[in-house]
């Protein structure tokens, strides 16, 4: 992608410690104009991921990037958070510096309708929390679907077990309505599922580079991980943290580290047990419905991981 024709992304997130890589990520790369970040209920309540957002830009000295705060709870039914994975406030044991700025005026859905209704065919959105901020946006306004350039999604598990019930993964399940709207909507999907983001994951010593302690960035992202591996990986029995977050953002930037296929993937909405449960049909039948995502089938592990670290780099 050349310099001058940098992508034109919009970041929908709940952070979350691999959010925050993730938006790291996104800053590192000189191929990205972040125009936006939209936060949304997730791993930790919503003024939590707001704050942390803001407070994330502020700390790589970009506060010039607006953040809208979105929805506070699901469609349908109760918030559903992960402060044992993240920390009780989404940032592992960071004590990020207060941000000086706060959300602007409009809630998530509004910004993203005026955004991409501004500049059709050139934002390309990666969500990589709940889907209900996307869902609002387009009950909002459903022809921004044919408007937005990719919508690069972190989230579903379809031919693997799900990480919050054996069938469902922790963004569809937190809010599975919104998952059925956005799956349904008509916008280009890229879809990077647990069956590709399990793959990629970095043990502590991994990360000693990203977590140098000369830098502000690199004592932050110390932090982050102290609570992930000291606290939750040792009762969890993980001995990597997953790049589920940065993978999507990657995917956005060089999709070309992954393989895609042509799915019709639905979400299921009323099972007892298998509530949010992205449904994958692989092998095609005449009556098969159409497919709606590009699926991520298989990654590039040295070559994602390699570009994860390098890039980070960067900030520090």
């Amino acid at each position: 992608m050349s310099s001058k024709q940098p992508l034109r992304l919009i970041l929908d997130t709940d952070p979350g410690i691999d959010d925050a890589l993730a938006l790291l990520l996104a800053l590192a790369s000189p191929e990205v104009s972040l125009e936006g970040v939209t936060t949304v209920s997730g791993n930790v309540p919503l003024e939590d991921t707001t704050r942390n957002a803001l407070a994330l830009l502020a700390l790589a000295g970009r506060e010039d990037i607006p953040v809208a705060a979105g929805a506070a709870r699901p469609l349908v039914g109760e918030p559903l958070h992960a402060p044992e994975v993240h920390g009780q406030h989404g940032l592992g044991r960071a004590e990020l510096a207060e941000p000086t700025t706060g959300p602007v005026g409009q809630p998530a859905a509004t910004f993203l309708r005026e955004r991409i209704k501004a500049a059709p065919g050139a934002i390309t959105l990666v969500a990589v929390g709940p889907l209900t901020n996307l869902a609002l946006a387009v009950r909002l306004a459903p022809e921004i679907a044919h408007q937005v350039r990719e919508v690069v999604i972190m989230g579903g598990a379809l031919r693997v077990p799900g990480n919050v019930t054996p069938a469902a993964e922790f963004n569809i399940y937190a809010d599975p309505e919104a998952a059925h709207i956005v799956f349904h909507a008509g916008w280009p999907l890229r879809l990077v599922s647990l069956d590709t983001t399990q793959q990629v994951g970095l043990t502590h010593a991994q990360f000693a580079p990203l977590c140098r302690p000369e830098s502000r960035i690199g004592r932050s992202i110390a932090a982050m991980l102290a609570h992930y591996f000291e606290d939750f990986a040792p009762r969890a029995g993980y001995e990597r943290f997953h790049l589920h977050d940065p993978l999507a953002l990657a995917a956005a930037i060089h999709p070309e580290l992954l393989r895609w296929e042509p799915v019709y993937v639905d979400v299921e909405l009323s099972g007892h047990q298998t509530s949010g449960a992205t449904v994958a049909w692989f092998r095609r039948r005449s009556e098969t419905p159409p497919a709606n995502v590009l699926a991520a089938t298989a990654v590039d592990v040295t070559g994602f991981t390699t570009f994860f670290v390098e890039r980070l780099a960067r900030l520090l």
